[in-house]
């Protein structure tokens, strides 16, 4: 299943913390605070159990969204003054 993940946390040991967790997971960053992957059903849950443990702040919000493979190939990327559609999935 692919997943993305976004968060906002304020404090930078616990965003650092979360960030490495997700790398560590077979997450990919794709921006500061948003990551994407495709992950097994043990991963996921997995991956709902340290963000539990991580974000609890008041402040504090993440984000796991399941993704189909179908509406990840389907994005769309705007950088800059450039609009692609971006049609390979990530491996």
């Amino acid at each position: 299943m692919w997943v993305l993940v976004v968060y906002d946390i304020s404090d930078d040991e616990k965003r650092n913390k979360v960030a490495k967790e997700l790398q560590r997971l077979g997450l990919s960053r794709i921006q500061r605070s948003a990551f994407v992957g495709d992950i097994d059903s043990q991963r996921y849950k997995d991956l709902v159990r340290i963000c539990s443990k991580l974000v609890n702040g008041e402040s504090d919000i993440l984000h796991i969204i399941p993704l189909g493979l179908r509406e990840w190939e389907r994005r769309v990327v705007i950088s800059g003054s450039s609009v692609r559609r971006e049609t390979v999935p990530l491996l």
